[in-house]
């Protein structure tokens, strides 16, 4: 029996506002969201679903491959509550809404869990996580910071589930997956630049992040060892040198936001509003412009893997 063969492509979200907007309303200018696949290696990009039915200023992406879907959040026209989920097959093909617009406020950051099939998404304005089921049901409020109908709550930066921009003020936050009360969410780290996009390797229990936050210490991909419980850093004090408990692995990107990690390689992604794709090894060696369109401003990006 012949073995089947992995073949690996690059996702990426256009959220659309970088191309040129001469003449065009603002209707315009925030309709023109795409979704591009790349090879691993970059070279040309292609364009694969841009229905502006689906596509409303994309930001999150990950990829099912029990489903062979896309999924990704759409975050709407802030400070409407008109955010979206919706999936779309590889090719560009059976688009679906997953989450319709208002069910959500202004999704971010997804998740997947492939074991239960279950979409954990960040919602910023909404200032909560969500949880619901590939084909949106079963959709719960997992935690909640604030009211987004109350104007002092939704003005209140450090509620929103993203941070405020540029503020030093970020922290990355865990919270139990299941809970029998309240699920208290605990601060992981803080102080940081502005940190966006998360992953973690659970083999490892090391959490990775980009930052689009100022220099010297923001616009990066940083590292942190956590302890066996993988709520808290695996060191007690910041490092004596550079005073921070995380590690800096690269940096000088363009805002940086979306990352994805190749398990087989160790191999990393990041892809910046600055319409840039990146790649470097695991300890943040020989980083390389693998794509570039400066008419396009990047948000998240996946590697999904096929077989054949």
């Amino acid at each position: 029996m012949a073995h089947k063969s992995a073949s690996k492509t690059l996702v990426v979200l256009d959220v659309g506002l970088s191309g040129p907007t001469a003449g065009l309303s603002f209707k315009e200018i925030i309709s023109r969201g795409e979704i591009i696949t790349l090879p691993v290696e970059g070279q040309k990009a292609t364009p694969i679903f841009s229905d502006t039915q689906f596509v409303a200023l994309p930001d999150g992406v990950v990829y099912s491959e029990q489903t062979q879907r896309l999924y990704y959040t759409n975050m709407g026209v802030p400070p409407l509550n008109d955010g979206s989920v919706c999936s779309v097959r590889l090719d560009g093909t059976g688009a679906q809404p997953v989450l319709a617009p208002g069910q959500i406020h202004t999704p971010k950051q997804l998740a997947l869990d492939s074991k239960n099939n279950k979409l954990y998404i960040s919602d910023r304005e909404g200032l909560r996580v969500m949880r619901c089921n590939l084909d949106g049901s079963a959709l719960e409020t997992l935690v909640q910071t604030g009211d987004f109908k109350n104007a002092q709550d939704a003005h209140d930066y450090t509620k929103w589930c993203k941070g405020p921009s540029k503020g030093n003020q970020g922290r990355i936050f865990c919270a139990p997956m299941e809970a029998s009360g309240s699920r208290e969410p605990v601060c992981v780290l803080d102080n940081l630049p502005e940190p966006i996009d998360l992953d973690i390797d659970e083999k490892t229990n090391t959490l990775y992040w980009t930052d689009r936050g100022e220099i010297p210490y923001g616009n990066t991909f940083n590292r942190i060892q956590l302890d066996v419980s993988g709520t808290r850093p695996a060191a007690e004090h910041p490092d004596a040198k550079t005073g921070l408990r995380h590690e800096i692995l690269v940096q000088n990107f363009d805002e940086a936001i979306g990352l994805a990690r190749d398990a087989d390689t160790g191999r990393w992604f990041v892809s910046d509003m600055g319409g840039t794709v990146w790649a470097f090894e695991a300890d943040g060696k020989n980083k390389t412009r693998i794509y570039e369109d400066k008419d396009r401003a990047f948000t998240g990006i996946v590697l999904a893997r096929t077989w054949n």
